[in-house]
């Protein structure tokens, strides 16, 4: 789990869920790997419940298939998350129709996959989401789309560990009566790093937003090159 999904889910939870008491959170693809959103919990009083495709380190409940989770009530949760696990997800309208199934009513789910980054399978890696990406998804299963952002933070003078692979966020709200965004806590600002990815081995080419501050000579006879 890079640094920077952990910050953004750590302003979801701070935003959404601490304080609302003994709420219910499902965590979608919550096999410990390189780490997980547990600890995010510690001191509050919601339940976490970790939800993956088969069991390990950080799992609760093992999907009865992938995309078939009948051995889980529907409506018995008042936020789901998911974060570095869509981009791993061969049918991803699938898996958002459950967890818009698995939600209570007015509950909130927080979606986060890498924009730019190279492969790294688990054991299938299947994509990068732009922030219109996400939010087809979102409207596909039927949820209100609150916020979307590709590498959202919540000022431009937030710290470097905002920074990482791009990632964009979404938050949701399954309700039947139309939310007013600005009654909820988003991520107004993106800040997004230019990195240009060229193969699987993850080469980083260019970082066009260092580039025009650090070498901006360099910077501005690349400019006239590309135009």
């Amino acid at each position: 789990m890079h640094r920077s999904a952990m910050v953004r889910m750590s302003w979801f939870v701070d935003n959404y869920i601490k304080g609302k008491g003994r709420v219910r959170v499902l965590d979608v693809g919550s096999c410990d790997v390189n780490g997980s959103m547990r600890p995010l919990f510690e001191g509050t009083e919601a339940e976490y419940v970790g939800l993956d495709i088969e069991a390990g380190a950080n799992v609760d409940i093992v999907m009865k298939e992938p995309y078939d989770w009948s051995n889980i009530p529907d409506e018995s949760f008042d936020f789901v998350i998911s974060a570095n696990a869509f981009e791993h997800i061969e049918f991803p309208w699938l898996t958002i129709k459950e967890i818009y199934r698995k939600l209570k009513p007015e509950g909130i789910a927080c979606i986060h996959a890498p924009l730019s980054v190279g492969e790294h399978k688990h054991p299938t890696d299947c994509y990068r989401y732009y922030p219109d990406g996400f939010r087809a998804l979102g409207k596909w299963a039927g949820f209100q789309v609150l916020n979307v952002t590709a590498g959202g933070v919540p000022s431009m003078s937030a710290p470097k560990d905002w920074n990482g692979w791009n990632d964009t966020m979404m938050i949701l709200l399954k309700s039947d009566t139309p939310a007013n965004p600005e009654d909820y806590p988003i991520l107004k600002y993106e800040r997004r790093e230019g990195v240009i990815i060229v193969d699987s081995d993850s080469v980083l080419i260019s970082c066009w937003r260092t580039l025009r501050y650090t070498m901006p000579k360099l910077h501005s006879l690349i400019r006239k090159f590309l135009h």
